[in-house]
């Protein structure tokens, strides 16, 4: 049986991209719960002043469903809070430069594509 803690070291180290994606989606949506148990608003409530149904909401805080800075926004604003998203320089694990160089070039096209007259 694998425990969370060395199924987490080794997706850290196989693929770290991924692993930074899960930790940011969870510290988000942990975030979301706690203001919404400080608040006493229930997932049914979220969902009312969202506009969305209860199970969209569920998918939203259990991590299934994609979750944008758009809806995040429009979370924290339901909520009464204001979002604002801050950095730190990772501790953790570095990605090499050949794979950062790789997002970014991918991005680069990806952008030159979306630029009129190119």
């Amino acid at each position: 049986m694998i425990n969370e803690s060395s199924l987490s070291e080794r997706l850290e180290k196989e693929d770290p991209l991924l692993w930074h994606q899960e930790r940011s989606i969870l510290e988000t949506t942990d975030l979301i719960c706690n203001l919404m148990e400080r608040d006493g608003v229930s997932r049914s409530e979220l969902a009312r002043r969202l506009k969305k149904t209860a199970g969209y909401v569920t998918q939203l805080l259990d991590g299934t469903a994609n979750m944008t800075i758009r809806t995040i926004s429009d979370v924290f604003f339901v909520l009464g809070y204001e979002f604002h998203p801050h950095s730190t320089k990772s501790t953790t694990t570095r990605v090499r430069r050949k794979q950062s160089a790789g997002i970014s070039r991918r991005r680069m096209k990806h952008r030159a594509r979306l630029r009129p007259g190119s």
